[in-house]
């Protein structure tokens, strides 16, 4: 699908959620000003202008994205590094497996833990990247639905941002666990399905400046405990980090317009769910 989508849409969108977060335990001065704001945003003509934003698969989305996708800025890649980097280096070293391993950000990470790892994605452009900045690993094209790995082969698995673009999560995560040995952990990083239920998904920009997305579905909570379960998985963690002012500035397009607003929009909410599940 193609949406054209105006700078309109998106700040009267965020001007509601201000709103709404704040219906009951803000100002009337506050609320007075968001209701100012959404006028202005409703009679400049310079925000309807609309711009195609056509949805691409995974393997597609992301060999556009490959070009920038390391490049600072992206608030949730940078909340989910924290996260994730705190649980990996918890870890014993040991063979290790980057899923869906983009240009190999968590892969670096457990090379220089002392793992001896490998990693795969689906887009080949990403992984061009990932073996350029983790010459130590090992890389090759695969799907999250279908590992090229035989059963019980690693102690830790990281999977990062990658399983909310699947419709269904219990392929990926029952080939997770077959791969993971006895006393193994899975540690899983995406979206918060919070966000994705509010229209949050990977958005990119081409080399040529157009726009594009990946989807993230909302599976909820129930949804990966209910997978854990059957792929034989006890979850041990699950962190929620939320939204802080300083990843508001990374949300440049509203926040350039209407930085009061997106800090009554966004500030507290969860942005990414880490969880991490153990082998028994």
């Amino acid at each position: 699908m193609t949406r054209n989508v105006s700078l309109r849409e998106l700040i009267a969108g965020v001007e509601g959620l201000a709103l709404l977060r704040n219906l009951y335990d803000g100002t009337d001065e506050a609320a007075g000003e968001r209701l100012a704001e959404l006028r202005r945003v409703l009679d400049d003509p310079a925000l309807g202008a609309a711009e195609a934003t056509p949805e691409h698969d995974a393997a597609s989305g992301y060999a556009i994205w490959s070009d920038s996708y390391d490049e600072p800025g992206n608030p949730v890649i940078a909340i989910e590094e924290a996260v994730v980097g705190e649980l990996l280096a918890a870890r014993r070293a040991g063979p290790a497996l980057d899923a869906a391993c983009g240009t190999g950000r968590h892969a670096r990470q457990l090379v220089d833990l002392g793992h001896t790892v490998s990693g795969f994605d689906l887009t080949p452009e990403m992984l061009e990247r990932a073996r350029v900045s983790v010459p130590e690993a090992s890389f090759e094209v695969a799907d999250l639905r279908r590992l090229p790995y035989p059963d019980a082969g690693f102690q830790t698995i990281v999977c990062g941002l990658a399983l909310a673009h699947l419709p269904e999560l219990d392929l990926a995560i029952g080939e997770l666990s077959r791969v993971l040995g006895s006393g193994g952990q899975l540690i899983i990083s995406v979206l918060h399905p919070f966000q994705a239920l509010l229209g949050w998904n990977a958005p990119f920009s081409g080399t040529d400046g157009s726009r594009g997305f990946v989807r993230e579905h909302p599976h909820l909570h129930a949804d990966y405990l209910n997978a854990f379960e059957s792929a034989g998985l006890q979850i041990s963690r699950c962190v929620e980090p939320t939204l802080t002012e300083s990843e508001l500035g990374a949300k440049k397009r509203a926040f350039r317009h209407i930085p009061e607003a997106t800090a009554a929009a966004y500030l507290g909410l969860p942005a990414v769910l880490v969880l991490a599940a153990d082998k028994a």
